[in-house]
Parts: structure tokens; sequence; C-alpha cells
């Protein structure tokens, strides 16, 4: 009999045990948040900024989005280009760089130009003006995914974004 109940209290503290491991863990999981999100820098002229995701949605659960973030600014001029840095997080994946210019003084006259980068770059220089004169306005650094349709097409969707706008300095 004391064998059975020697056994029953080792049980329950072994049960009372895992419990508070539970709980701490869940705890400190819903303390911390979702997992740190990549991040991207762009330098130039001297200043560099720090991009977390505009939007960042589960690549297997597209429905499951962080919420969106913010276009971070950075200062650029004629005669220094942007560089740009991606998490190697982002580079593991075929990424895609939108780099958006217009003319000087004719935001209504933007032009996009994409790149798709998938041999595990990092980097990337970006020109400010390009080669007919247009001043570079912002990038986007796109993370693309492939999913099936309800008709089983396959289709690439976009799960990540990184947001950056320029603002011209003379």
């Amino acid at each position: 009999m004391k064998a059975k109940l020697a056994t029953l209290a080792a049980v329950m503290v072994l049960t009372a045990a895992a419990m508070v491991g539970f709980i701490a863990w869940q705890l400190h999981e819903h303390r911390e948040g979702p997992d740190e999100r990549p991040e991207i820098s762009a330098f130039t002229h001297g200043t560099v900024i720090h991009a977390t995701p505009y939007q960042y949605c589960d690549k297997n659960k597209l429905d499951q989005c962080d919420p969106l973030g913010h276009t971070v600014e950075l200062v650029v001029n004629a005669h220094e280009p942007v560089q740009l840095s991606v998490d190697g997080r982002i580079a593991k994946a075929p990424w895609m760089l939108s780099r958006i210019y217009a003319p000087v003084g004719d935001v209504d006259h933007k032009r996009a130009e994409s790149s798709v980068y998938r041999d595990h770059r990092t980097a990337v220089t970006i020109p400010t003006v390009d080669s007919e004169g247009r001043r570079l306005l912002g990038l986007e650094i796109k993370l693309p995914t492939v999913v099936q349709t309800e008709t089983g097409d396959l289709i690439e969707v976009t799960h990540a974004i990184w947001s950056v706008a320029t603002v011209w300095k003379n």
C-alpha cells in the first residue's frame, strides 16, 4: 500500500512540475510575440535605415498575417546610389526587387523595374537616377510563394513585403 501511495505521489509531483513548465513556456511565448521577422537595410550618403516588413504573412497560411507595418523613408541624392542589403533568410529563397522611378516633378508617370534574385544574393546597388534621368521614388522587396488555386492551377503570390520611400535632398 505504501508503495502505491509513493508511486501516486511521485506521479502527481511530476505532473504538477510538467504543468508548471508548460505554463511558464506558454507565458514566455506570449510575451515574446511572433518570431523575429527578417529585416532589410539601405545605405546612401552616410545614412543607413533598417526596415521591418510592411506586410508579413505565413507562407503556408496566407490568411495569417502580422498587422501592416510602415514604409521607411531614406534621404537620397542624384550622385550616390542606394546599397540595399537583405537578411540571409530573405536571400535563401528567390526574392524580387521593384524599383519605382518617375521623371522629376511628374510622379504621375511612374515606371517600375523589377528583378528577381535566385542566387542567394544579399546585397544590390541601386542607382537613384536611371538611364533616362528619372528619379528613384521607392523600393519594394517581395518574397513570393506558390499556392494552388481551387481549380488546381499554381500561382505565385507575395507573402512578405518590405517598403522604402525615397526623400530627395538637393
